[in-house]
C-alpha cells in the first residue's frame, strides 16, 4: 500500500468515528493552543517592554542622588551637583558620551486665571528636548541663552495647556504663575510617555522651565551643596556604548566626589537598557514555564492517542489478518496505524493553531483594554507553526508507534479467527 492510500485510509478511519477522534485529539488541541499562545502572549510583551524602554531614551541612563540599599550603613550621603554634569560634559571626559542632561523637578501651583492646578514643575536643560522623542506643537523650546540669562518662559505639556487655556494655539506668549513667579508660555510639548517612568503623572503634565531658573529663583531654598540636582541624564553615542559611557562616568564621578577605592559611590546610575533586559528574561522564564504546564496537555493526549490506537488495533484485528492474508507486510501494517496516527496529531495540531490565535487575540485585548499596554500585539510567528506541527508529529510518532507495532506483529491465523 502507498503512503498516499495509507493517508486516505487514516482518514477515513477518522471520518467514521468523529466524536471518539475529536475527544481523542482534545489534549492535542489545548497543548498545541497554548503552547502557541503562550509564545505569542510572550512575544507581544517583550515588543511592549522593548518599546516603552526605548522611549526613555535610546541609549540613555540616568544618575540620581541615592545611596546604595545595601551600604547605608556605611553612613553616605548622597551626593550629585550641577558641577558633576559639567565635568561629565567637559570635552574628552567622557569619549563615549554624546550629551548630558540635568533636571531638578516637583510639584507646583500653576495658574493662568483664576483657577490654580497643581502639576510637576521641572527645571531641565534646553538639550532634554533633543534627547527624548517629542512633538512641539505651537511655540518654540527655550535655548542655552535663556537658561544662561535665567529667563522666565516656560514650555507647558499638552495636558497642562489643555486646562489652563481654553485654546491651546493662543497660548503662546500668554503669561503664566509657578509657585507665585510670573511666566512666558513660549511653547507647547507632546512627549511620548512611557508606562514605565509615569508614576502619577505623565511628561505631559509638566511645566518646563530653564534649570538655571528653576535652581536660582524657585527652588533656591529645596537645594544644598551636595545635591542641587534631581537627576542627570546621559546619552551615549549608540546603544552599544552604553556601557563603556556607564564606566566612564563613574570613574569621573568617584573622582570628582574624592572617593577611595574603599568607598561605595554616593550616587547611583539606572540603566534602562539593562532593565530591559532583566524584564526579557523574566517574560521569557515565565513563558517558558507556561509552556512547560501546558506540555503536560501534550503528555495526556498523547495517551489518549496510545489508548485509542490499541482500541482501534483491537477492533480492527480481523481487518489486519485479511491484509496479511492477501500480502501485507508487517512494515506496511505498521506504515498504516502509525499514519493513523500521525493524521489524528496533525490534525489535533492544526486545530490547536487555530486555538492559539484564538488566545493571542484574547491576550492582547487583556493586554491593551485591561492592563493599558498598548503596543503589546500578540503576535503568531512562523517559527511557533513549524514548532508546533513538529511536536504534534513526534507525539504521533511517539505514542503511535508501539499500537503499530502490536498490529504489525499480529499473528495472521490467529487474527482472521478473532471475532
Amino acid at each position: 500500500m502507498s503512503v498516499i492510500e495509507s493517508f486516505r485510509v487514516a482518514w477515513d478511519a477518522l471520518l467514521a468515528n468523529k466524536a471518539r477522534a475529536i475527544l481523542t485529539m482534545l489534549g492535542i488541541i489545548i497543548g498545541i493552543g497554548a503552547v502557541v499562545g503562550m509564545l505569542s502572549i510572550g512575544n507581544g510583551l517583550r515588543a511592549f517592554f522593548q518599546g516603552e524602554f526605548d522611549k526613555l531614551g535610546v541609549g540613555v541612563f540616568n544618575i540620581v542622588p541615592q545611596v546604595d540599599s545595601s551600604e547605608l550603613e556605611q553612613n553616605l550621603t548622597p551626593r550629585l551637583t550641577f558641577d558633576d554634569a559639567q565635568f561629565i560634559a567637559l570635552p574628552g571626559a567622557a569619549p563615549a558620551v554624546a550629551d548630558v542632561v540635568v533636571q531638578y523637578d516637583t510639584t507646583g501651583v500653576i495658574s493662568a486665571g483664576r483657577d490654580l492646578f497643581f502639576y510637576d514643575i521641572t527645571g531641565i536643560t534646553p538639550n532634554h528636548f533633543q534627547v527624548v522623542d517629542n512633538d512641539l506643537l505651537a511655540g518654540r523650546y527655550y535655548t542655552q541663552d535663556d537658561e544662561e540669562a535665567l529667563s522666565r518662559v516656560t514650555v507647558l505639556g499638552g495636558s497642562v495647556a489643555a486646562d489652563l487655556f481654553a485654546n491651546t494655539s493662543d497660548a503662546i506668549g500668554k503669561r503664566v504663575t509657578i509657585n507665585g513667579v510670573n511666566f512666558e508660555v513660549i511653547g507647547i510639548v507632546n512627549i511620548d510617555a512611557s508606562a514605565l517612568d509615569q508614576g502619577f503623572s505623565g511628561p505631559n503634565d509638566a511645566a518646563y522651565i530653564p534649570y538655571a531658573t528653576a535652581r536660582n529663583r524657585l527652588f533656591r531654598n529645596q537645594l544644598s551643596d551636595q545635591v542641587d540636582v534631581g537627576q542627570i541624564t546621559v546619552r551615549a553615542h549608540s546603544r552599544e556604548e552604553v556601557q563603556v559611557a556607564i564606566d566612564q562616568v563613574t570613574e569621573l564621578l568617584r573622582f570628582q566626589h574624592q572617593l577611595s577605592t574603599e568607598d561605595p559611590n554616593d550616587f547611583t546610575i539606572n540603566n534602562p537598557e539593562q532593565q530591559a533586559q532583566q524584564a526579557d528574561v523574566t517574560i521569557r522564564g515565565l513563558s517558558a514555564f507556561l509552556i512547560v504546564i501546558a506540555s503536560i496537555s501534550l503528555v495526556v493526549g498523547g495517551i489518549g492517542i496510545m489508548n485509542i490506537m490499541l482500541v482501534s488495533v483491537t477492533q480492527r484485528t480481523r481487518e489486519i489478518g485479511l491484509r496479511k492474508a492477501v500480502g501485507a507486510r508487517r512494515r506496511d501494517i505498521l506504515l498504516q496505524f502509525l499514519i493513523e496516527a500521525v493524521v489524528l496529531c496533525l490534525l489535533g495540531g492544526i486545530l490547536g493553531v487555530m486555538f492559539g490565535y484564538v488566545l493571542s487575540f484574547a491576550g492582547t485585548y487583556v493586554l491593551e483594554n485591561i492592563f493599558r499596554a498598548e503596543g503589546s500585539t500578540a503576535v503568531v510567528t512562523l517559527s511557533s507553526i513549524i514548532l508546533a506541527t513538529t511536536v504534534s508529529t513526534v507525539i504521533g510518532v511517539s505514542f503511535g508507534f508501539f499500537p503499530a507495532l502490536r498490529a504489525a506483529r499480529l499473528n495472521p491465523i490467529q487474527a482472521l479467527r478473532s471475532e
